[in-house]
């Protein structure tokens, strides 16, 4: 182990993709959760007029708004991580690198793990959820943003977090 007082860019990106996967893992299993508690609650146990119609596409529902949950974490944890990053190196393109390199692995990590935890929901009720091929393009969207978010906050961090 190295006792020098510079920070490594890669560790610092290790860090930053591990903080998203933690992230990934937490939010894929609550999602699992809430989705299955969904089918439960109104597939599985539903009565009224019409369970048939309204539960899976409640249990759709709260598949999509997971996943816009892990969307939109993203930025604000990006800009968060990239000031605690950036604020270790000295050179505001080199904690904007770190920092954008770590947000972009780091988001598609943890968007990967939360999106196979939304993915285990089986059973009734379960049909009407968006296809995973169907997330590709606002996940680049995203994952673009997310890594910008991340840069900028590196720099910012650099520059004023000292």
């Amino acid at each position: 182990m190295s006792t020098s007082t510079l920070p490594s860019a890669r560790r610092q990106i290790g860090l930053i993709v591990a903080t998203f996967a933690m992230v990934g893992v937490a939010l894929g299993a609550v999602g699992f959760v809430t989705v299955d508690w969904a089918r439960t609650q109104f597939v599985t146990a539903a009565t009224g007029s019409n369970p048939a119609t309204f539960g899976p596409v409640f249990v759709a529902l709260s598949t999509f708004q997971t996943t816009v949950t892990l969307f939109f974490a993203a930025p604000v944890l990006a800009a968060a991580l990239g000031l605690l990053s950036g604020s270790r190196f000295a050179v505001p393109t080199v904690a904007a690198g770190v920092a954008a390199a770590g947000a972009l692995i780091g988001f598609f990590v943890m968007t990967g793990v939360g999106l196979v935890g939304l993915s285990l929901p089986s059973g009734a009720g379960t049909g009407q959820t968006y296809a995973l091929g169907g997330a590709v393009g606002p996940l680049l969207l995203s994952g673009v943003a997310t890594a910008v978010t991340g840069g900028v906050a590196g720099a910012l961090g650099s520059l004023f977090v000292r």
